[in-house]
């Protein structure tokens, strides 16, 4: 099996995204911050309220709190997808829109890029995830193959030979970034 096709920025930043949403480090930090902020909020309107009596001050705070948590979700998703956008164009620009070709035989995969080609033991592919848009091909050593699925005719045999090889296969099918 043969498959040529261009990276784009968006197949990027799908990656750089769905990395994040499965990093414990980096949903610790956006709880944090969903919680902590709120927490102070709430703490800075009941003084207020308590110790100086100033009552709609407080009432402000907490409804700033209250604000914040719920608001919270749709600001991170939005400043993290920025930050990621950034990211790829800076450190992307020269993979972007160029000739990527992967042939999988019997038990290699063989990938050439325009300043590269590398041979893949099968066995050396742990997981094969697949969401709505693309196949990531992840490694022993983490590094990640973006395969985008319009590029693939056959998507079940495509999964089955990289099952063969001995990945386990991720359905994230109904992963969005959130």
């Amino acid at each position: 099996m043969t498959l040529n096709y261009k990276l784009t920025n968006a197949d990027f930043l799908a990656l750089q995204l769905y990395s994040s949403s499965q990093s414990a480090l980096q949903n610790k930090k956006r709880f944090r911050s969903r919680i902590i902020v709120p927490i102070l909020y709430i703490v800075l309107g009941l003084y207020a309220m308590l110790k100086d009596g100033q009552t709609e001050f407080g009432m402000l705070f907490i409804g700033l709190a209250v604000a914040w948590y719920l608001l919270y979700p749709l600001y991170s998703k939005w400043k993290y997808k920025k930050h990621f956008e950034k990211h790829v164009e800076a450190n992307y620009k020269n993979r972007v829109n160029q000739a990527v070709e992967i042939k999988i035989d019997d038990e290699v995969l063989y990938g050439k890029d325009f300043m590269s080609e590398t041979k893949i033991i099968g066995t050396e592919i742990k997981n094969i995830i697949e969401t709505k848009v693309h196949f990531f091909l992840k490694l022993v050593t983490e590094v990640v193959l973006i395969i985008p699925k319009h590029t693939v005719e056959n998507q079940d045999g495509f999964k089955k030979i990289i099952e063969d090889f001995g990945a386990e296969y991720v359905d994230e099918l109904n992963w969005e970034w959130k």
